[in-house]
């Protein structure tokens, strides 16, 4: 570092109290990784943008979005904290100088050390952002936020935010005021019914969501990577075909491609929601995604199937959830999922789970994790509810184009290609979170996994699965 610039700030909205919902989901993340969990990166500035000007960024932002200036106050002994926004204080922005090296990879090497230093959330707030000069000119940014003051939504608003630099005061309901709302009578009837709504699920749910593993690998925690050209055309054409939400298309083939892996039914997934349709929320820094918790029957509907698949910890169901796990029983689901309606009957299920999950997915988080505690011990068996689902593909109407014909699906399989980019013992992953993400190629399915819950040969198949049962599912052919 050659140098570092000190930015004064104030602003409104300064307190102290509860964490909100989103705060305490985001807390419990970074407590249970070990991380503290950053979002962005390294960027190229416009052309005679000064150290002055990245100062003034800094401090536009401190200013305006309450989150960026809170620190907060951890009880002895843990627990969950309590927050304190200031209404004034300073922060660094720190400076580098390539000295003839090259500036893309100093901005990326700031980043990555930004990135793998603990923030100490008590005395340090939540945002980190650096200039690189280059001939003792900027020549990129770095900037990083943790997903506890802002999620992804949130960081695109800050983006706007500057960008325009409005005179008038940020609307919508910060942090402090979340939290108010959450302890009022209309905030707790929010919070009942979500808890009743993940209590019916709970207590007829199978408890293992994938087939245990005999021991972990170690390294423990495995990141898998399948990156597709088809899935997004053959999901495309789903979409076009039945009128439905794309997220409850995806929701439909994640949950046939998990009973294609493990045999599990009804297939329990927790798809991560963004509340920025709620009131005072659109365009607040804050972090809004919480993940909610449904359900989705897929095996012909039957009640004597979700009847054996509620046993899925007995002998018989280990049996079948093995030979699900191979590539025939995939290529029977999707069989049967391209015809005779049974795709369709699959997609009905989660476009009703979907609507419940966004409905109830703005609760207490603390409550949640008392409710499978008390369930499983009244139930007398461990209940996993760790599977994650993260739709971060473009949400707009139409993204993607016009519906692709079988051919044009068909003739890009040849290209998908899956990897193993990850293997660490720490910090840690959930049993299973899918991010799926648009790239300039396609889809990029991401599994983040722990291999004492899913296998990677299970991981692996999942995500072949994916692939397999939507494109099945289109009208092309696989393979």
């Amino acid at each position: 570092m050659a140098d570092h610039v000190p930015v004064v700030f104030e602003g409104p909205g300064a307190g102290s109290g509860p964490l909100s919902w989103g705060q305490i989901e985001s807390w419990n993340a970074v407590t249970s990784l070990g991380h503290w969990m950053p979002i962005g990166g390294a960027l190229p500035v416009r052309p005679g943008t000064t150290v002055e000007d990245l100062a003034g960024e800094l401090r536009h932002h401190l200013s305006r979005h309450p989150s960026l200036r809170t620190l907060l106050r951890i009880p002895p002994g843990g627990g969950t904290p309590t927050q304190e926004v200031h209404a004034s204080g300073s922060a660094a922005l720190q400076v580098y100088e390539t000295h003839g090296a090259d500036p893309s990879a100093l901005a990326d090497l700031v980043a990555a050390r930004f990135r793998d230093a603990p923030l100490d959330f008590t005395a340090e707030y939540p945002i980190r952002m650096a200039a690189v000069l280059h001939g003792g000119v900027p020549s990129h940014v770095v900037a990083l936020i943790s997903h506890f003051a802002a999620d992804g939504a949130g960081a695109q608003a800050m983006l706007r935010d500057v960008a325009a630099r409005p005179a008038a005061p940020v609307e919508g309901r910060q942090p402090l005021d979340q939290a108010q709302w959450q302890l009022s009578p209309a905030g707790r009837r929010q919070n009942e019914a979500a808890q009743r709504h993940f209590e019916s699920i709970l207590r007829t749910m199978p408890p293992a969501r994938f087939r245990k593993p005999v021991a972990a690998q170690r390294p423990r925690y495995w990141r898998g990577v399948l990156d597709s050209a088809a899935l997004p055309l053959a999901l495309r054409a789903l979409t076009a075909r039945t009128g439905a939400d794309p997220s409850a298309v995806l929701l439909a083939v994640f949950a046939l491609a998990v009973h294609a892996t493990c045999g599990v039914d009804p297939v329990v997934v927790r798809p991560l929601v963004s509340n920025r349709f709620r009131p005072g929320l659109a365009d607040v820094v804050c972090t809004a995604v919480q993940a909610g918790l449904c359900q989705v029957p897929v095996a012909a509907g039957s009640a004597a199937a979700t009847d054996a698949a509620s046993a899925a910890g007995s002998a018989a169901a280990t049996d079948a959830a093995s030979a699900a796990g191979s590539a025939a029983a995939a290529g029977s689901v999707a069989g049967s999922a391209a015809g005779g309606g049974g795709f369709e009957e699959v997609l009905a299920h989660a476009k009703r789970a979907t609507m419940s999950a966004y409905k109830h997915a703005y609760f207490d988080q603390r409550d949640l994790f008392a409710l499978v505690d008390r369930v499983g011990a009244e139930r007398g068996e461990r209940l996993e509810i760790g599977c994650f689902l993260n739709d971060r593909r473009d949400p707009s109407p139409g993204a993607g184009g016009p519906a692709p014909t079988a051919a044009e699906i068909a003739a890009v399989l040849p290209g998908t290609v899956f990897d193993w980019t990850v293997r660490r013992d720490a910090p840690g992953f959930e049993p299973m979170i899918l991010d799926v993400e648009d790239t300039p190629g396609g889809l990029r399915c991401t599994a983040h996994t722990d291999t004492a819950h899913i296998s990677p040969a299970d991981t692996e198949a999942l995500l072949q699965h994916l692939e397999r049962i939507a494109v099945t599912a289109s009208g092309a052919r696989h393979g």
